[in-house]
């Protein structure tokens, strides 16, 4: 490719709200623009990075696959046949046409998969089958601030394959996780896998990401689902219950203070309603409620948690700020960390304005639902299997997902097994973020003059720049370089434009191309500059540089 010809609008700054360092450098490098909140254009050089993504996915992860295109506008009777319409949640997007016709911007595949394949798959003789695209997906992200690595339409290659027997999906799952794990490690990616009940999700480490992830040298785990070991205060004999007067006392450290006993025997009363109905939980009083781990005990999504009114409250008998266990479960459900019945002469509220009760012990002066884990991960805490938590920033570029029969029972799809009896397909696949794959390569290949790209990671393994093109010995030395590496098949990008010669060395390295070359005033002589993106310049013949350059490509 010559610049000459191409659309290259670098820019020498960052824009303000380019939050991450991946983020900065597509900008800069002319890669993306963001033309509103999480939407984004791909510019000529990002949709090429992006592409060459695509083709080495195609090769070492799909190569077993077949493509096709499955329409990103679905209708809601196929999400309604999955029950996804409403469970899915806020980061659906759903339109309808002028007759009201209701339909959803794609956030996943499942549904397309399986609506296409319920009329086309029938008989166990078509599988396995392994089907993949090159799509958009569509989700509303609440504050998007990472650039593609939380956009609110982004690109993936998106695969499900269809299996009749659980032994050979299973086989196929290690196979995916295997290409995956080699894929990331061929891309010089850091990334960590967490494994969770429906796929093994694979996270780009990197610093000013919004999802947090706990470690603990064997396991990543999102952190706001990391389970803990709790560590509960000494042990005591159990003492008679006694209410006691707590004037304002309103958080965990008034309380602690006033009645000079550890924050974590203050036992915490989160007030809500779910769904509708009210609910009482109760942590130790040093933690915090962890929502997500709420919402998976309770089996319902974040918009059906509201925080409980006080006129409610007050209905059920207790007061706002000192709500307690005791008597209140004949009147609404109460819900108990585990942590909490272990704990010996708890503090709790009394359920009346500036009263709470000491020494409460659970089973013997109140019971409850009990959660076994619903707190927060935080410094010091160590995992179930005894290692201590350290905390990265990440973001999710891959997913393999666990063979399940799962979606297709639940939209009642399936095949004949070979004894002619109706079955379910056993579904599974994976699903790569592009852009997000783009942000890894950047994050993880970069330096202070901008991305620093591996040979044949990128869409361009060499660069030629001409020093000056009003020099003609400068220019047709360039262009033969040009033609010797294209006609080789070496991506070469040319940059030909009539520009100060700066400028052209920023945008090269903007452009993060291994494998330099410049041809300037040495050209009549038929020698040129070879550098490595961040090396040393050496000057060379001509010939001598092409050999210097295969060499590299086929180290």
């Amino acid at each position: 490719m010559k610049l000459s010809q191409y659309y290259l609008p670098t820019l020498r700054e960052a824009p303000a709200d380019a939050r991450t360092e991946a983020h900065k450098w597509m900008l800069r490098s002319g890669m993306v623009r963001e033309i509103g909140v999480g939407l984004f254009t791909f510019l000529p050089y990002g949709l090429e990075l992006k592409e060459a993504l695509e083709a080495r996915l195609e090769k070492d992860f799909f190569k077993d696959g077949l493509e096709l295109s499955l329409s990103p506008l679905q209708p809601r009777a196929l999400w309604e046949e999955s029950g996804r319409w409403e469970s899915y949640g806020a980061g659906m997007y759903k339109v309808a046409d002028r007759t009201n016709r209701q339909a959803a911007l794609s956030p996943e595949s499942e549904e397309a998969f399986l609506g296409l394949a319920s009329g086309e798959l029938k008989s166990y003789k078509q599988l396995p089958l392994f089907l993949y695209e090159k799509a958009m997906r569509y989700k509303d992200v609440q504050k998007p601030a990472a650039g593609l690595a939380d956009a609110r339409a982004y690109f993936v290659m998106d695969g499900m394959r269809f299996d009749s027997d659980m032994n050979e999906a299973e086989a196929f799952f290690g196979e995916e996780k295997r290409r995956a794990e080699n894929l990331l490690n061929d891309l010089g990616i850091d990334y960590r896998a967490v494994d969770t009940p429906d796929a093994l999700v694979y996270y780009a480490l990197a610093e000013g990401y919004k999802e947090k992830l706990a470690l603990d040298g064997k396991s990543a785990y999102i952190m706001e689902e990391a389970p803990i070991r709790y560590r509960l205060p000494e042990g005591e004999a159990p003492k008679e219950a006694e209410e006691v007067y707590t004037p304002d006392a309103r958080t965990i450290k008034d309380l602690s203070d006033m009645l000079g006993i550890e924050p974590a025997r203050c036992t915490k009363a989160v007030d809500l309603r779910v769904d509708g109905e009210p609910v009482f939980v109760f942590v130790p009083g040093d933690r915090e409620l962890n929502q997500k781990k709420l919402e998976k005990y309770l089996g319902v999504s974040g918009d059906k948690i509201d925080m409980l009114d006080e006129a409610t409250i007050l209905e059920l008998g207790t007061f706002p700020g000192f709500t307690g266990p005791v008597g209140l479960g004949e009147k609404a459900r109460i819900i108990v960390d585990r942590a909490v019945t272990a704990m010996d002469n708890m503090v709790v509220g009394a359920n009346k304005e500036n009263y709470h009760t000491k020494n409460v012990n659970y089973g013997r002066d109140f019971e409850g639902e009990v959660a076994d884990d619903l707190l927060d991960v935080v410094e010091g805490d160590v995992s179930p299997a005894g290692e201590p938590y350290t905390f990265r920033e990440a973001f999710e570029v891959a997913r393999i997902k666990k063979p399940s029969a799962a979606f297709s029972d639940a939209m009642n799809v399936g095949f004949l097994n070979d004894e002619g009896k109706e079955a379910p397909y056993i579904l599974g696949g994976a699903t790569w973020r592009t852009g997000a794959l783009m942000a890894a390569m950047l994050e993880n290949h970069r330096d202070e003059d901008g991305p620093n790209f591996p040979l044949h990671l990128g869409p361009y393994d060499v660069a030629i720049t001409v020093a000056n093109v009003k020099k003609e010995e400068q220019t047709e030395l360039a262009e033969e370089l040009y033609d010797a590496l294209t006609e080789k098949g070496v991506a070469t990008l040319l940059d030909d434009r009539n520009e100060r010669a700066g400028v052209k060395f920023k945008d090269r390295d903007l452009l993060g191309i291994p494998l330099q070359l410049t041809v300037g005033k040495d050209a009549a002589e038929n020698v040129v500059e070879f550098k490595r993106r961040a090396g040393d310049v050496e000057k060379l013949p001509a010939e001598d540089a092409l050999g210097r350059i295969a060499d590299a490509l086929n180290d």
